[in-house]
């Protein structure tokens, strides 16, 4: 029904446009009305034999010297077919004295229901493409917003499962050596899984949740390696009706502990400060580099990959991320939009 609604809209507005070219050059509105009624007929054959039949099957195919033949018959039929329903019904009323044959003796007067016939077929089938070209680029969008939301779930599951493990080897150290502070590590993982589990599925987050999921980690990295750790560790600013993509900022923080931080290092310091404005989260993280860091160890995990790809879908060009690897130090310096409630 809608589409019917549609057409007939297309073809109310098209009468009354060329009634009002017409009236424009000759103020007699009943006369050509009454023609664009008459000859509507031959322009809705024509029309839609040229939109249905010679559009998909032979042009769409590149059937150029068909489409074009078939075209020249359709013109043909419906400009004798206009003639012939013009003389019945306008002549009659209008130009009763006239007798108007459906061969004319001057051929130039089958030129202008011609240009009619092929304006109005142009006119159609020019929307159609038009509006087949908008469809296929609605489709081809929502195959790449697919696309994304599958990558970006995909990026999701590898990282909770990479984070876990290195959560989980800290704890089981922390049970060796302490199992009172170990039963405390429990207590924050379990608010880790909980937020992991439940929250950081969705597409933005409360950036007060999403930040506090980073101070659980923090606080039980630094229990598990105490005072050989030199942590500063500051939020600076509210995070009251702000949203964030979940995990994006853990990454570079566990990477800080994994490749900074070592039992057998005794020099081990990370400083992590993040401050926050109305749009913007700017993260400063450096830490400190052992003398036997290894780089090729960075470059096989999972975890800054998948983070680098996560900020290329959500932000494209709208966030700016540096990562320096100095002799004696591990910078990252990140900036992203915040979404506001």
């Amino acid at each position: 029904m809608k589409r019917i609604a549609r057409h007939g809209m297309f073809w109310g507005l098209y009468i009354l446009f060329t009634v009002g070219i017409y009236y424009v050059q000759e103020p007699n509105l009943g006369l050509h009305l009454l023609y664009e009624l008459a000859s509507l007929p031959a322009k809705l054959l024509t029309a839609y034999l040229t939109l249905y039949v010679i559009l998909p099957q032979f042009l769409l195919k590149k059937k150029y010297a068909l489409a074009v033949l078939q075209f020249m018959v359709l013109l043909v039929i419906g400009v004798f077919l206009l003639r012939m329903l013009v003389s019945l019904t306008v002549y009659p009323i209008y130009f009763p004295d006239v007798t108007d044959q459906l061969i004319p003796d001057n051929l130039s007067k089958l030129i202008p229901p011609l240009l009619d016939l092929i304006i109005v077929s142009s006119l159609v089938v020019v929307i159609k493409l038009l509006k087949d070209r908008e469809k296929q680029e609605l489709q081809h969008l929502n195959r790449e917003k697919s696309n994304i939301q599958n990558e970006l779930l995909l990026l999701k599951s590898q990282l909770h499962p990479h984070f876990l493990f290195n959560t989980l080897n800290g704890l089981y150290a922390q049970i060796l050596r302490d199992p009172e502070k170990a039963s405390q590590m429990v207590v924050q993982l379990s608010d880790l899984l909980r937020f992991i589990l439940y929250e950081a599925n969705e597409d933005l987050v409360s950036l007060e949740e999403d930040l506090e999921c980073l101070g659980n980690y923090v606080a039980l990295e630094q229990m598990r390696y105490g005072d050989k750790l030199d942590l500063d560790y500051s939020v600076l600013g509210t995070t009251v009706h702000k949203k964030i993509p979940p995990l994006l900022i853990l990454p570079f923080v566990e990477n800080s502990f994994k490749h900074g931080v070592s039992e057998d290092y005794a020099k081990c310091w990370i400083r992590c400060k993040i401050n926050l404005s109305d749009d913007v989260l700017a993260l400063h993280l450096e830490n400190s580099k052992p003398s036997f860091f290894d780089q090729q160890s960075i470059n096989r995990g999972i975890g800054l990959k998948n983070v680098r790809q996560r900020l290329d879908h959500i932000y494209p060009g709208d966030y700016n991320l540096t990562i320096q690897d100095k002799e004696d130090r591990f910078l990252v310096n990140l900036k992203i939009p915040i979404a506001s409630l």
